[in-house]
């Protein structure tokens, strides 16, 4: 009895602990995990996120949210290789042109049980324009938030160089004001206007003066354009910018350098969205504190533009159908987008992520942010081209051109780039560099089996 008792003191800690972990690990294996993508990498939107999440999980005990931020700029080679491992999250972001181009391969699941849970009739309409799938009439994809493309400038600037606070109406009077804005000063030269000149940033800056110019990278039959006129007098007049008005290193700067360059000083104006104003508050506030910066609402016309395009930051939510657990990734979004955690998201970043229901901007919640507040002339200048001029996706020069099955594979290429850099850097006339880039497109198109002309 003894020898039994001793045995029984040994053996049953030791079989509970064992019940113990092996429950332990059976409810861990039982949880589902939902992976999602994001291209908010500030930490504040990451702490955002984290409070959503952690709402979230408590509402849903059987479900496990694991979020990953990642840079515009990376997100689409992070994409590819997970297409090509098919180690694909539950959701993500990503450019309009993927969003697309995934549906067209019937890798996403539809969302328009997540738009029927925000109502339909609460999203802007411009957004449900560019999310909506007009050949599949169903949304594969949900901005998270959206923004405008405008021109920022610094008044002091424009004060020192006599010119009056007005948009430029065309691109010549924009090059007259950027010379006069290009100056030497005891700090050193201060140029007219900065750029992010990396790949990415180069195809932002080529479809947005392309289409300000009246023209598109895309015929109606697909085929690429870039040997017309309004693509050669984008590249001439870039040329021009180059050789005057812009940092000697701007094709080596990024994004965050460009925003920089307006903060100290060092250029006076910049295209660029509301994030900037982050920036700006840290390196710049006496200048923010005495009302320094501004927004032009209106963009410059080329010599055939009649209406300026402009970029609109909507890098859709996507679910793939093929996950381990898209149901669950579709009610987290669906947890995401209601009032009180949509607030959350969009104050973390409020000038960059203007929310993509008429709601939310009404909120009282949201409209009495002190950032909102302060930065209202900017709030309001990207409502209304919102609301009024269609700012059009990253490289959609024209709505249509949605429905190309090849534009990330354009977009990834680098031939848009190289394009732009055999202009400003290696000597090339216009046509010479769009004549190379329009065989090379046309060769990717065809090897993609896309080539309809």
């Amino acid at each position: 009895m003894n020898r039994y008792r001793r045995l029984t003191k040994r053996v049953l800690p030791l079989a509970i602990a064992i019940g113990f972990w092996t429950g332990m690990t059976l409810c861990a294996s039982a949880q589902k995990v939902v992976n999602i993508w994001h291209t908010e990498p500030n930490p504040a939107t990451i702490a955002a996120m984290n409070e959503i999440i952690a709402k979230f999980e408590k509402e849903n005990p059987g479900i496990k949210v694991i979020q990953e931020a990642v840079g515009w700029a990376d997100l689409d080679k992070k994409m590819q290789t997970a297409l090509a491992s098919g180690a694909l999250p539950e959701a993500s972001h990503g450019q309009t042109y993927i969003e697309r181009s995934l549906a067209a391969k019937g890798l996403l699941r539809p969302l328009d049980d997540v738009v029927a849970s925000i109502g339909e009739d609460d999203i802007f309409d411009v957004v449900k324009k560019l999310d909506y799938n007009t050949k599949e009439k169903k949304y594969y994809g949900l901005a998270h938030a959206v923004g405008a493309d405008l021109i920022v400038y610094r008044k002091d600037f424009l004060r020192e160089a006599g010119i009056p606070e007005q948009a430029p109406k065309t691109w010549r009077e924009w090059l007259d004001q950027l010379k006069k804005l290009t100056v030497d000063t005891p700090k050193g030269k201060r140029y007219g206007l900065t750029l992010a000149g990396q790949g990415f940033w180069a195809n932002e800056d080529l479809y947005m003066w392309v289409g300000s110019n009246g023209g598109r990278l895309f015929a109606d039959n697909g085929r690429p354009t870039f040997t017309e006129k309004p693509v050669l007098e984008t590249l001439e007049f870039w040329k021009e910018l180059s050789d005057c008005c812009v940092p000697p290193d701007w094709l080596s700067q990024d994004y965050l350098g460009s925003v920089a360059d307006v903060a100290v000083g060092k250029a006076a104006m910049v295209m660029s969205w509301g994030r900037a104003s982050g920036y700006f508050e840290q390196y710049a506030p006496d200048q923010v504190k005495n009302n320094e910066f501004g927004v032009f609402n209106v963009k410059p016309l080329g010599p055939n533009g009649k209406e300026f395009l402009t970029q609109f930051d909507c890098e859709p939510w996507m679910i793939f159908k093929d996950s381990k657990n898209p149901e669950e990734a579709a009610a987290f979004l669906k947890f995401f987008f209601r009032p009180d955690n949509y607030l959350t998201y969009v104050k973390s970043v409020p000038i960059q992520l203007f929310p993509i229901t008429k709601s939310m901007q009404s909120n009282p919640g949201y409209q009495a942010l002190p950032e909102i507040q302060k930065w209202k002339f900017w709030v309001e200048a990207q409502k209304n081209i919102i609301q009024s001029n269609e700012p059009k996706p990253l490289l959609i020069t024209r709505w249509q051109d949605l429905d190309l099955p090849f534009i990330a594979e354009i977009a990834g290429s680098g031939i848009l780039s190289d394009m732009v850099i055999d202009v400003m850097k290696n000597g090339k006339t216009p046509l010479e560099s769009a004549t190379r880039a329009q065989k090379r497109a046309e060769t990717l198109i065809g090897q993609l089996g896309y080539a309809n002309w």
